[in-house]
């Protein structure tokens, strides 16, 4: 709808309503009568030139009820329609438009949910493993096709370098018949606030340049949706309005009081476009708010099952169990306890085991992997990461099978959909998922909705430690919540270790850096350095250490500091890339790479098996195309169209390290970030290490106040969920 419609439609009354009959069409005018839904179930009719309709699409409608009253109807002056965002609504509507069968297209919205449209569109080949036929899967692809260009062709597209897929699905927001020329030129910032692809500062430029203020509608929406994906990032998944406000007038720079009358209709029109959720001046992203609400009901179902139900049996006597046990060599009183913590849990079909250390749980896992054997049980044990994947085949030794998360639901690659879903559940009798705490509430969610019900789901993790890679910490407040059943390992005989006393002094706040006996045989070492000095002595101490122990210095050394922002930091990381890269960097898509140099890729790329934020060493660099290696060895070729986000693993931070497994860890502490260190770092890190976290910098005093410094736990609506239960 142009400007100028827009106003007319204004003095206008307004119906919105989904396509549910066309009750009279003339046979010489595109002229009808039309039936409508409203969202709270009432019907209407209205007339008008309603153009070549689909059942089931979303119409807004401008124009005046004749006569004036109740049940006359209402004739048509304008009117905006769209595709339906309702998933009821979706599949007559796919078959209305393609005609393809019914049955064909609820199959497909069962399978894929509120991603169906998204599969249409950009990855059409994954429509058969709905288990649709052949014939509907050809009318189905074949007549989005021709929708979607019909559509396009009728929008006049001038704006260049916006791949067809983003136009659609601006025109499944906006309209069919809108001029999506007019609305890009007039609020640039919907190219940002539909699509996380294009960072803010380039959004803000191009709205520059067009002439679109800071101080505008648009740049407010286009600032609120930026202020919930940088709290996003940093884990929270909620924000309180009072410090959106805030958010929002540092991103823009400007004045509040320029912005403030503007920033009520700005997100009274994010919640229109059903992009994000408020409740109680808390300020959610909608898919995080659905993502959070759609955990807890799963959660809660599976707390509802009994393990009496299920077919197979795993809950073996103790005496079998500790037959079964016995290639652990464990002693008596530590096996009959082991045997009486694993039984408890296979008692249930859903359970969470909280560990102190990553060894905790891998004790627990092959445990749990000897009777899953023993039973000749259909299980799988998997991470979030390829690090973890790694040390969890050393010590299971091909007992059970294991992969990562990404392999397990199946990611996909261009859309991030899982193709394991409720619909198509894993096949086993029993999933064990270990590093839990490292997982997001989405992650967790494609796992449990990937799930069967008919079989076991547990799972294992450190709930105090840092937040996930992702979003939340849904691990951690699972336990909090009390309404879940939950094991502790330490009463399951799990053997005591220097890592584990050194957790336990941590949480005691017992933090004592060592200033004159530097050790890095012990689980948790000292070494005092003046800042200065760093950028000289990181490289020679991995170095030195590399050879003793003959590890990469790469690969099995990974350096974290709290930010990498600071000069420092930077200096250490020059330094590094000076005495350990290859060869020069060499520039892709106008980005220094350096061979042999670990990066983090935020996409799960080509590999099935490698998770977002995986690890990766660049092997081939040219100006058209990057090869990459994983921790598993497998390779990645990216293009120079292909779109990837990188972030420097040199030297880490503390949200990147989560979830990964390294033999030493190497932390750098600086007076000016020493608040940055918590007990939950120190923590996390130390569950990081398969041998010892270094302490190395200014660390005479970072143990002072430790106990009091801020907690790193994340914000998060899903205790919110618990509570209303």
């Amino acid at each position: 709808m142009t400007a100028a419609a827009k106003s007319d439609a204004e003095k206008l009354s307004r119906e919105e309503g989904t396509l549910v009959d066309m009750e009279f069409r003339a046979s010489t005018s595109p002229w009808g009568i039309a039936r409508f839904r409203r969202e709270n179930g009432t019907t209407f009719s209205a007339t008008g030139d309603f153009g070549q309709t689909v059942l089931y699409e979303e119409f807004i409608l401008y124009g005046q009820r004749v006569p004036d009253v109740d049940g006359g109807d209402f004739e048509v002056n304008q009117f905006t329609s769209r595709p339906p965002r309702s998933l009821k609504a979706i599949s007559g509507y796919l078959t209305a438009l393609t005609g393809a069968s019914r049955p064909s297209t609820v199959k497909l919205v069962e399978h894929y949910g509120e991603n169906t449209i998204d599969v249409l569109e950009r990855s059409p080949d994954l429509i058969g493993d709905a288990g649709i036929p052949e014939r509907d899967i050809e009318r189905l692809v074949s007549g989005w096709k021709s929708l979607r260009s019909d559509r396009l062709a009728l929008s006049k597209i001038e704006v260049k370098g916006i791949p067809i897929y983003k136009l659609s699905k601006l025109q499944r927001y906006y309209g069919n018949d809108t001029d999506l020329n007019q609305v890009i030129k007039t609020d640039p910032y919907a190219l940002y606030v539909f699509f996380e692809d294009l960072p803010f500062p380039k959004a803000m430029a191009l709205a520059n340049q067009l002439g679109v203020s800071n101080q505008s509608e648009s740049a407010i929406r286009g600032a609120v949706i930026a202020a919930l994906r940088r709290e996003a990032w940093l884990g929270h998944s909620v924000i309180e309005g009072k410090e959106l406000g805030k958010l929002v007038v540092r991103l823009l720079r400007v004045h509040p009081d320029s912005v403030r009358h503007l920033l009520a209709p700005a997100v009274a029109e994010l919640r229109r476009l059903d992009l994000i959720h408020v409740v109680d001046r808390r300020v959610q992203l909608k898919q995080l708010h659905e993502a959070e609400h759609k955990l807890f009901k799963q959660i809660a179902q599976w707390s509802q099952l009994n393990e009496s139900d299920l077919e197979l049996d795993l809950v073996p006597s103790e005496e079998m169990g500790l037959k079964m046990l016995k290639p652990m060599k464990l002693k008596q009183g530590a096996a009959k306890q082991l045997v009486t913590g694993v039984t408890s849990l296979l008692s249930e079909c859903f359970a969470i085991v909280q560990c102190q250390t990553y060894e905790d749980q891998l004790h627990v896992a092959r445990a749990l992997a000897l009777i899953f054997k023993a039973y000749d049980a259909n299980s799988v044990i998997t991470t979030y990461t390829l690090e973890m994947l790694r040390e969890v085949q050393g010590t299971i030794a091909g007992t059970v099978p294991t992969m990562t998360y990404a392999e397990l639901v199946g990611l996909d690659r261009e859309t991030g959909i899982p193709l394991q879903r409720s619909t198509n559940p894993i096949e086993a009798d029993a999933i064990v998922v270990l590093g839990a705490d490292a997982l997001g509430v989405e992650e967790m969610n494609y796992l449990i909705e990937a799930a069967p019900l008919n079989g076991r789901f547990y799972l294992l993790g450190c709930p105090r430690d840092l937040p996930s890679l992702s979003i939340g910490q849904p691990f951690a407040d699972l336990i909090d919540c009390r309404q879940f059943k939950a094991f502790h390992s330490s009463f399951w005989g799990v053997p005591s270790t220097a890592k584990r006393l050194a957790q336990e002094a941590i949480w005691a706040a017992d933090v004592r850096p060592d200033l004159n006996d530097f050790d890095p045989t012990q689980p948790l070492s000292w070494f005092e350095c003046e800042a200065v000095d760093l950028p000289s002595f990181i490289p020679e101490l991995l170095t030195q250490i590399a050879t003793a122990l003959d590890l990469d210095p790469l690969a099995d050394i990974r350096v974290v500091a709290p930010s990498t922002t600071h000069e420092t930091v930077k200096k250490v990381q020059d330094s590094i890339v000076s005495a350990f890269a290859g060869s020069g960097p060499t520039s892709f898509q106008g980005r220094p790479y350096c061979k042999g140099l670990p990066v983090v890729v935020r996409q799960p790329l080509e590999t099935p098996d490698c998770p977002p934020f995986s690890v990766f060493w660049p092997t081939e660099i040219s100006a058209s195309e990057l090869s990459l290696k994983g921790v598993n060895n497998a390779v990645a070729k990216i293009g120079i169209e292909d779109r990837i986000d990188v972030f420097e693993a040199v030297v880490m931070t503390p949200k990147f390290v989560r979830g990964r497994r390294y033999e030493l860890v190497v932390l750098l502490a600086l007076a000016d970030q020493r608040d940055s260190i918590n007990l939950e770092l120190l923590s996390s890190l130390l569950n990081t290490t398969v041998r010892s976290l270094i302490v190395v910098g200014e660390i005479v005093k970072l143990a002072d106040g430790i106990a009091d410094r801020p907690s790193s736990r994340t914000r998060s609506k899903l205790l919110d969920w618990v509570s209303d239960k």
